[in-house]
């Protein structure tokens, strides 16, 4: 697996792939929290346009793309990952650990210090799967962005996002 900078002719199957993971029935699926798309089309082009985020498309010569992830640096040296997604197809087998450590190693080689990370606080499992990794709870809690139609439709008003950091 190969993690590289998505290029345009990538966001049309990583808008799909992020749905699916997002959305769908898999284990990392929001779908009981949040319906709708997780991201659209011009919004990823957005953010993969413009400004200091990066989207990454993690690939593989035989299969193609496997998933994706977004890093953008902070001020502090403090780098915030999001939009971690595995096609569902092949979840569980360790493609989201490669990525996430590919991700990793890219922001320590940029000058980063530490990932920080937004995880909704009702997802139990998929906490304790970063905490696995090393990310700790940072006792900060976040209000959910009710407001930004761009993340889906809320299903419940008690949403939150946890923030979780791991040194580098």
């Amino acid at each position: 697996m190969k993690l590289v900078e998505a290029q345009t002719d990538d966001l049309c199957r990583i808008v799909d792939i992020v749905n699916e993971a997002y959305r769908g029935t898999g284990w990392t699926s929001e779908a009981e929290l949040i319906s709708g798309p997780r991201v659209d089309l011009q919004t990823l082009q957005e953010i993969a346009g413009g400004g200091s985020t990066t989207v990454f498309a993690a690939k593989d010569e035989n299969i193609g793309l496997l998933g994706c992830v977004s890093l953008s640096p902070g001020d502090d040296s403090q780098w915030y990952l999001s939009m971690l997604a595995v096609n569902p197809a092949i979840q569980a087998g360790g493609t989201g650990k490669a990525i996430m450590a590919a991700a990793e190693s890219y922001a320590r080689e940029h000058g980063a210090t530490a990932i920080k990370i937004s995880v909704i606080q009702q997802r139990d499992s998929l906490i304790a799967w970063y905490e696995r990794r090393g990310y700790r709870k940072t006792g900060a809690v976040l209000p959910f962005p009710y407001d930004d139609p761009s993340v889906g439709i809320p299903l419940r008003d008690d949403l939150a996002l946890l923030t979780l950091t791991k040194p580098l």
